[in-house]
């Protein structure tokens, strides 16, 4: 797996260009344990935004299908 960066720590001022290494203090990375359950949330949204997507497609809606009892 390759590292995906969780979270960049700028010094006093945040962001600067002037600054040696643009002003970054510290780059925080996922765990092997977070990454995993990161892509599982992506592929999650992404299956629901398929869903959808074909449900549209039908002109139907969530709220449709629940009021079907489906």
């Amino acid at each position: 797996m390759t590292k995906k960066i969780k979270e960049v720590v700028y010094g006093i001022g945040g962001y600067d260009d002037s600054k040696p290494d643009k002003n970054v203090i510290e780059i925080v990375y996922y765990t092997k344990d977070e990454l995993v359950e990161v892509e599982a949330k992506e592929v999650k949204a992404q299956a629901k935004a398929a869903a959808q997507a074909k449900l549209a497609a039908l002109g139907l809606t969530v709220a449709d299908l629940e009021a079907l009892g489906l």
